[in-house]
């Protein structure tokens, strides 16, 4: 969209005050795919904000009041609410991509963990609502499917480059560590620990922090 828009400015023509015709119809252009770029995103906003108000299967009417647009946009931009919650997923995800970098290895081992964990928490009680939703909708979902995967990859190559000199000095167990580690740090351990265990937020971070330390002794 920047290079369309810095083309069209490059055809403005300011003499007596008007824009020539080129140049008149490319910033119509630009205004309208400015306007389905916000529709998009208004869209897919109101759709987070339905789920995370415990709404888990809004409708496409629910979903485009909340947005404040017409049922109509809302299929225009999306071909079917599956699609829209995808994308929507997608961006929520994205917004909370930077608790999931690796920590510096040079950290001392507690700090590394005591850090780790808690990014955890705050990663998973922001994305729980939506998560849980996508979880429930895979099923048939290629490209939702596909993104859970990419996800938990995400989380478990967070956790191997954190803790690489430690796994590695496991040798022929580092592999089976890994794997451990990932669990008791991943989104089944936490929904456990929160819905059946009832824990609270810093409980249950408390108690993974505790399982790390516990399997890296």
């Amino acid at each position: 969209m920047a290079g369309r828009a810095a083309g069209a400015r490059g055809n403005f023509a300011f003499g007596a005050g008007k824009v020539d015709g080129f140049g008149a119809s490319a910033l119509r252009s630009d205004r309208r795919l400015a306007r389905g770029v916000h529709t998009r995103l208004t869209t897919v906003e109101g759709m987070i904000a339905l789920i995370q108000s415990g709404n888990i299967h809004p409708t496409a009417r629910q979903i485009a009041d909340r947005a404040g647009v017409s049922r109509r946009l809302v299929y225009y931009h999306f071909s079917d609410i599956d699609t829209l919650f995808l994308t929507a997923a997608s961006l929520h995800a994205t917004r909370y991509r930077s608790l999931i970098t690796p920590l510096p290895s040079r950290w001392p081992l507690e700090l590394r963990i005591r850090a780790i964990c808690h990014q955890r928490r705050q990663l998973f009680e922001a994305m729980a609502p939506v998560h849980r939703v996508a979880i429930a909708r895979t099923h048939g979902l290629v490209g939702l499917e596909k993104f859970l995967v990419d996800h938990r990859s995400l989380l478990r190559n967070q956790l191997a480059a954190t803790l690489t000199s430690e796994i590695h000095a496991r040798g022929n167990v580092g592999a089976e560590l890994l794997e451990a580690l990932d669990l008791a740090t991943g989104w089944e351990y936490w929904f456990g620990l929160r819905d059946r265990g009832h824990h609270s937020p810093s409980s249950a971070e408390r108690a993974i922090i505790f399982a790390v330390t516990s399997l890296l002794r």
